[in-house]
């Protein structure tokens, strides 16, 4: 029997005493390049990818829409026993959001893999290693994600809470390995030194004095507003404008309050396996703002609880004080306005934070759309303030074409389309490969790639590649800065600088896999204008070809009229911009006033 054993490893550290042995790892992901050279003499397996297909990631993500329905109830009425309150279940579900966004895609994933294994090789035979880690009460983005998604020895330790629920024989060792996770690959900090230094510490400085007089002056204001895209000008108008106050990005962290029995979340009935083993974790993993800390924060947010209306936008992930004032004053009949944040939204087929966010909101921004995709929040379109700041910006002053990528973290974070599901980068790859293989070399010559922000492991297959056919590979400079001036934008995944592209009016080739990143029915008649007007490709080769055939006159052939009508009906259905954007802004709020 001690034959059939096989060690199941989630990371690419392992104990010295596992090398001899038959190896089997849990995923293509969990082991990087340098790990698989390292690795070349050993007997090892992995575990097939999941989510680089389409029907299991679209019914992964119905599954965990419904999920989270039925859970923000059940621990709802659980944390109103708990705390001696009696809110109804939607005054849970902003303090909740940024939790469960993550948390929950997290352990689906590290659930449906192991399951996967002990499908492939029998729950008797594997042993899961782990390293030994002391995990913490991660809160949300950006907490749980550095750790449990991204530094190595955590994520095993991550894993090994799931297995020992699963009732998989876990293995604990000690690694003497520095932690692991992603590295910088932006513009460098600023010394302390120099020049800049002292002026962003001033600009800073100025932020803080302006938030409080912000704050302290609009007290009785009707809208206490999320500082989203707004600048100082922008928000001082509002202000007067709409009688609104705006919360400082972060308040400080209050003190554990008082002691919770959190054995008691374990009577939350559970209606399957997985949600069992969610339940069963909650005592380790809830967020201590929603227990030992959740008088503190109650009482701090109490004096924001009387406005008429709250806006919000991403802050929900990292704001705890907004969240419960916003849930408060839903309580006394306030509404609360969600706003899109990012490319994605009205487009992917399912799109698990674009749920969340119309879920706990009474009113939701969009950059243009309308539909039907997903209940509760009333869709209101409204121009987007950075999209209008750069509204036909585009005056090409440098002979260079910008070609931006994508990285995500090698462990998932959440489920959505291509190419952010890890299983998904072998073909995000192949991709790039195809596309720099079939552009002419005198193209290539002017091409910078920009990576991604930050290095999860993958960087250095995509520097392998593209040295092969010797593509310079540059960060530097704000993105939406260089869209202004380059001669030609190439973009290998739906994102939001493509919509930004399209704003400034700077000449741009999208390419993605079309069966993994397919949008959503009332989407599509938009998208295909993209197609049919030569922007947007599904081949690399395809892609590689347009460039090719339009290197000589980049900008004639974006301003002919087929493309611009085609540019012009997407920006009015998905990256609205408008130069009275301000105006349109207040009158819709004060709607929501009256």
């Amino acid at each position: 029997m001690q034959n059939s054993i096989k060690y199941l490893s989630t990371t690419s550290i392992l104990p010295n005493e596992a090398l001899g042995k038959d190896i089997v790892f849990i995923s293509k992901a969990a082991v990087s390049e340098s790990a698989r050279q390292r690795l070349k003499d050993i007997n090892y397996k992995v575990v097939p990818d999941i989510w680089d297909n389409r029907t299991k990631l679209k019914e992964g993500s119905t599954y965990l829409e419904k999920l989270y329905g039925n859970l923000t109830k059940k621990i709802g009425f659980s944390l109103n026993e708990l705390h001696n309150v009696d809110y109804p279940y939607s005054f849970w579900e902003l303090p909740m959001a940024s939790w469960l966004l993550y948390s929950l895609p997290t352990l689906f994933d590290r659930y449906c893999r192991l399951k996967l294994a002990v499908e492939l090789y029998g729950k008797d035979n594997l042993v899961l290693l782990s390293c030994k880690y002391k995990m913490s009460k991660y809160p949300g983005y950006p907490y749980f994600v550095e750790n449990v998604c991204v530094k190595e020895q955590c994520v095993s330790a991550f894993y090994a809470e799931v297995a020992i629920q699963m009732g998989i024989q876990v293995r604990e060792f000690i690694t003497n390995e520095s932690l692991r996770g992603g590295l910088y690959l932006g513009d460098k900090k600023y010394n302390k030194l120099s020049r800049s230094f002292y002026i962003r510490a001033y600009q800073k400085l100025k932020k803080m004095i302006l938030d409080l007089i912000l704050l302290s002056f609009f007290k009785s204001s009707n809208i206490l507003m999320d500082q989203y895209e707004f600048n100082e000008l922008e928000r001082l108008i509002f202000a007067r404008k709409l009688n609104a106050s705006f919360l400082p990005w972060k308040k400080k962290k209050v003190a554990k309050s008082k002691r919770i029995d959190r054995g008691m979340l374990l009577t939350i009935s559970a209606d399957d396996q997985f949600e069992k083993i969610v339940i069963n974790l909650l005592p380790k993993f809830m967020p201590e703002y929603l227990l030992e800390e959740f008088e503190a924060y109650i009482q701090g947010a109490e004096k924001y609880s009387d406005y008429k209306s709250y806006f919000i936008v991403n802050s929900y992930c990292t704001n705890v004080f907004f969240n419960y004032a916003a849930s408060l004053g839903k309580v006394k009949g306030a509404k609360i306005i969600a706003c899109q944040h990012g490319c994605g939204y009205g487009q992917n087929e399912n799109n698990y934070c674009e749920f969340i966010e119309r879920s706990f909101s009474d009113y939701y921004i969009t950059w243009g759309w309308h539909d039907c995709c997903y209940p509760k929040a009333q869709i209101l379109a409204l121009p987007q303030p950075n999209l209008s700041r750069l509204m036909n910006r585009h005056k090409p002053k440098l002979d260079l074409v910008i070609w931006v990528s994508n990285a995500i973290p090698r462990h998932v974070y959440r489920l959505a389309q291509y190419p952010i599901m890890p299983d998904m980068i072998p073909l995000y790859f192949s991709c790039k490969r195809k596309f720099a293989a079939s552009l002419d070399p005198d193209v290539r010559n002017f091409i910078v790639y920009r990576p991604y922000q930050y290095d999860y492991g993958w960087f250095e297959e995509e520097e392998k590649l593209l040295k092969e056919y010797n593509i310079r590979i540059k960060y530097s400079g704000a993105l939406p800065s260089l869209l202004q001036k380059v001669k030609l934008y190439i973009c290998d995944h739906l994102s939001t600088s493509c919509m930004e592209a399209l704003a400034a009016n700077t000449p741009s080739v999208f390419f993605w896999d079309y069966d993994l990143c397919r949008e959503r029915e009332d989407a599509k008649p938009a998208f295909d204008l993209l197609r049919k007007a030569g922007i947007l490709f599904h081949d690399p080769i395809d892609a590689a070809n347009k460039v090719n055939s339009i290197w000589d006159d980049v900008q004639g052939w974006w301003m002919e009229t087929e493309r611009q009508r085609a540019r012009l009906i997407f920006m009015e259905k998905f990256c609205w911009a408008d130069t009275q954007w301000q105006e349109r802004w207040i009158e819709a709020f004060k709607e929501f006033t009256r």
